[in-house]
C-alpha cells in the first residue's frame, strides 16, 4: 500500500509493510524522497518521525544538488562563486594584472587559465582566508579566553575546523566562502576546545555563553554550509 505525505515544500512516497517494525526514511540519487512504515502506524506517528528527520533530509538534498553543481561547472562568464556570504558572477578577462581578482562586484579570472580555474579561484580564496581568519579570531581572545598555541588555515576537506591536544586550532580556508556570522561560529567553536576537548555539556555551555545564538548558526551551516564550497 502507497500514499504521499506532503511537509512543507518536500512530498514523501510512503509504503506500508506488514515486514516492517520500525519507520524509515531515504533520500533517492535522483531527489526522490521515500518513508516506510509498519501496517498500522497511525498517520500523526509517521509524520511526527518524518518532522523529526527534515533537516537530515535537507541536507541530503542540497548535496545532491552540490554534486550536480560540481559537474557542471565550466568557469565560464556569469557563474557565481561566493566569498564572505555573498555570491558573484565570473568574468574572464584577457591580460589580466594577476590570476584572478574581485572587482567591481565580480571575479575576474584570466581566460587563459579557465582550464585550471578550480586551482586559481582556490589559490586567491586560501590567500584571503589566510589574512582574514586570524585577524577574525583575535576578537574572540577576550581577556579570560585561553589563546591557540598555533592557527593554522589549510585544506581540511570536508571539515570546517579542529583544535588538538597542543593547543592548534586549524580551519578550512574555504570558510571565507562562509557569511561572517557563520565563520565566527566555527572559530568560537573550535576556540572553546581550548577549554573542553569534547563535545560535552560543559562543552556547549562554553560556546553559548560566548555566543548565545550558537544553535541557530549551527544549524545553518549543517543545513547550508555545503552550498558555500568552491566547485
Amino acid at each position: 500500500m502507497i500514499h504521499v505525505l506532503r511537509i512543507d515544500e518536500l512530498t514523501f512516497t510512503v509504503r506500508w509493510s506488514n515486514r516492517r517494525r520500525t519507520i524509515a526514511i531515504a533520500v533517492g540519487s535522483g531527489g526522490e524522497l521515500r518513508a516506510a512504515a509498519p501496517v498500522g502506524c497511525p498517520p500523526v506517528v509517521l509524520e511526527a518521525a518524518v518532522r523529526d528527520r527534515l533537516d537530515w533530509v535537507r541536507k541530503k538534498l542540497a548535496e545532491q544538488e552540490l554534486r550536480a553543481a560540481q559537474q557542471t561547472r565550466a568557469y565560464e562568464a556569469g557563474e557565481l562563486f561566493p566569498y564572505l556570504g555573498r555570491r558573484y558572477p565570473l568574468r574572464p578577462v584577457e591580460a589580466p594584472e594577476l590570476p584572478v581578482r574581485l572587482r567591481g562586484g565580480r571575479f575576474e579570472l584570466d581566460r587563459a587559465l579557465v582550464h585550471d580555474g578550480r586551482a586559481q579561484m582556490a589559490a586567491w580564496y586560501s590567500a584571503r582566508a589566510r589574512r582574514w581568519i586570524p585577524a577574525r579570531l583575535d576578537r574572540f581572545l577576550v581577556a579570560d579566553q585561553p589563546a591557540p598555541s598555533a592557527l593554522q588555515v589549510r585544506d581540511m576537506g570536508r571539515r570546517w575546523g579542529s583544535c588538538n591536544a597542543n593547543g592548534r586550532i586549524s580551519v578550512n580556508w574555504q570558510t571565507i566562502l562562509l557569511p561572517p556570522p557563520i565563520i565566527d561560529y566555527i572559530l568560537v567553536h573550535e576556540l572553546m576546545h581550548l577549554r573542553e576537548l569534547n563535545h560535552s555539556k560543559a562543552f556547549w555551555q562554553h560556546v553559548e555563553a560566548a555566543m548565545p545564538d550558537c544553535a541557530e548558526r549551527r544549524k545553518w551551516l549543517r543545513l547550508h554550509g555545503h552550498r558555500h564550497v568552491l566547485l
